[in-house]
């Protein structure tokens, strides 16, 4: 298996789509983002048509959940700390004081996503969770 190909079944997200993935020579990450993006604008034509009389709570309940849903299918667990971070910066918007609440998730979110990126550069860079030691 070439490099190429190894890198489709490496992913988090759903695997629905491996098929489709084989067949247009794209990464199984971008197709699952793409059918993502095409659900959504469907989506949007049946919030518009349908759920525009519903409640407000109803509406923001399913936007939420599909978003939930969308993030798990691109990206699988890799997308727990999204989640976290957005939990977070959630609760200082209800909570913090308002001419502070922009500091404290700027300083959060850059703070949160720049040592999950970093965990990730070395992880996976330097092989720090591999039992290989070879190089």
């Amino acid at each position: 298996m070439d490099e190429r190909e190894d890198a489709m079944f490496k992913t988090t997200g759903s695997k629905w789509l491996l098929p489709v993935s084989g067949y247009l020579g794209l990464s199984l990450d971008q197709v699952n983002f793409l059918a993502c993006q095409l659900f959504a604008l469907v989506a949007a034509f049946w919030f518009r048509l349908y759920l525009s009389h519903a409640s407000s709570i109803v509406r923001h309940a399913v936007a939420t959940l599909l978003g939930i849903f969308f993030l798990f299918f691109c990206f699988g667990w890799y997308s727990a700390h999204i989640l976290a971070v957005v939990a977070v910066n959630y609760s200082f918007i209800i909570k913090a004081d308002l001419n502070n609440v922009h500091r404290y998730s700027m300083v959060t979110a850059m703070g949160y996503l720049t040592v999950c990126h970093m965990s990730r550069v070395f992880i996976f860079n330097y092989g720090i969770l591999s039992t290989d030691f070879s190089g």
